[in-house]
């Protein structure tokens, strides 16, 4: 079974390489977060159902202030209470989970995060006036597939036995489509082994 802390180890995650060193993977002040050379983006916000209620998990990116191409992406944690202080999980409790973070091109890249026989997978990409944004793959509650939706929210919901938080359950999101429409759903989900 998975503890709340393994639970959310599975949405911690940095790549890797020269841009990812010059970003602190450490307990981190929001005021630290645009190294030189770097401009931090705040993608995405996750709230969840379980744990402590002053931390949220956050997706954040970076881009290259001279070319403008997406440098880093990293899932990790966000305390309210302490300025918007960011710090990874531990190492060790990052084993029970497999994250992957993969470049789409030099203003893309992919997140899966896989844990408890599930994946789910956000894109993160620039926008035509550099921002980043997320995107995820929804399912509308009438059963309605809307692929590449803009995320706007999303809230994190623990698979639970007896109570206890065991796994990932779903990923309720908020996102716009293609066509400007608000949608409200789940990101899709994908049994793995």
């Amino acid at each position: 079974m998975l503890s709340t802390l393994l639970l959310a180890s599975a949405l911690t995650s940095s790549t890797t390489g020269p841009i990812a060193t010059r970003i602190p993977f450490a307990e981190t002040p929001a005021t630290a977060l645009s190294p030189r050379g770097l401009r931090h983006h705040e993608a995405l916000r996750i709230d969840r159902d379980f744990g402590k209620p002053e931390f949220d998990l956050v997706i954040d990116a970076w881009s290259e202030t001279a070319q403008g191409d997406l440098a880093d992406v990293r899932l990790w944690w966000v305390k309210t209470t302490a300025g918007d202080r960011r710090s990874p999980l531990s190492t060790k409790a990052e084993r029970y989970v497999d994250i992957d973070v993969r470049r789409d091109g030099p203003d893309a890249m992919r997140v899966s995060v896989r844990g408890g026989g599930r994946e789910f997978a956000f894109e993160v990409e620039l926008d035509e006036r550099g921002r980043a944004l997320v995107f995820t793959d929804v399912v509308t509650k009438d059963g309605t597939k809307v692929d590449h939706c803009r995320t706007t929210s999303s809230r994190l919901i623990a698979k639970r036995v007896l109570g206890i938080p065991v796994g990932l359950g779903a990923l309720q999101v908020s996102c716009v489509d293609a066509q400007g429409r608000a949608i409200r759903g789940k990101a899709t989900l994908r049994k793995v082994r």
